[in-house]
């Protein structure tokens, strides 16, 4: 188990499906976020670091079925590690079936900075860890900015109104990082739920929902020590 973490934070996945739980689910959320696991249990990263390389490389699905047999040919050092490696497999089968969903055909994707700094917001640190930064020409010829967020939960599918959240963060934190590759377009900021196939679109309109990300980040804030 990684050091329980003394400070709140919490992850912009589990942010969005904080402000739709029920007061028991929160409660499991900011446990689950204060001892996190150590990062080797961690179930997706090879899934998500060839779903980076796919949109990034020319997307050719040679690229996530090479992967997809790499995962399912090697030799787990151990069970959870199979099962992780069956995961990961499993999902880069769901991103074939729904890419197109995403409909980046206009778009340029690159890999984002991993040393990007973490969103703070009302006394927590929001780790947002964008996978993918979307650059778009507009008609006039304007460079346009976005970030791309993937998520991963096999029996947890996103609702709308949580990937709404998850989205307005992603622009917020876009605002902060991206203006200097051109403004951020809200149509370009995504999440994209890999199992369900569901890409959500940051809304244009997002005051009230920055209204409610600021005060569950100050619930979460408040019963940090308690949990």
């Amino acid at each position: 188990m990684a050091e329980i973490r003394e400070n709140p934070c919490v992850s912009v996945n589990k942010l969005g499906q904080y402000l739709t739980a029920t007061p028991a689910l929160r409660k499991r959320i900011i446990h689950a976020q204060k001892n996190p696991p150590d990062p080797q249990y961690l179930r997706y990263p090879e899934a998500a670091q060839a779903i980076v390389e796919y949109l990034c490389g020319g997307r050719d699905e040679v690229i996530l079925r090479y992967h997809q047999r790499r995962l399912l040919n090697a030799a787990p050092e151990s069970d959870f590690d199979a099962h992780r490696m069956a995961l990961c497999a499993e999902a880069l089968q769901h991103f074939l079936a729904s890419a197109n969903e995403l409909s980046l055909t206009n778009a340029v994707a690159s890999p984002a900075d991993v040393e990007l700094p973490p969103l703070e917001m009302a006394g927590v640190t929001i780790n947002v860890r964008p996978e993918i930064i979307l650059r778009s020409v507009d008609r006039h010829g304007e460079m346009h900015s976005g970030l791309l967020k993937l998520y991963f939960a096999k029996h947890k599918p996103l609702d709308e109104q949580a990937g709404q959240y998850i989205t307005t963060v992603l622009q917020r934190y876009a605002e902060q990082h991206l203006t200097q590759r051109g403004p951020v377009d809200h149509r370009l900021v995504r999440v994209f739920d890999v199992f369900a196939g569901k890409v959500f679109v940051a809304p244009k309109a997002q005051q009230r929902r920055m209204g409610d990300l600021q005060l569950a980040c100050a619930e979460i804030s408040a019963l940090w020590p308690m949990n």
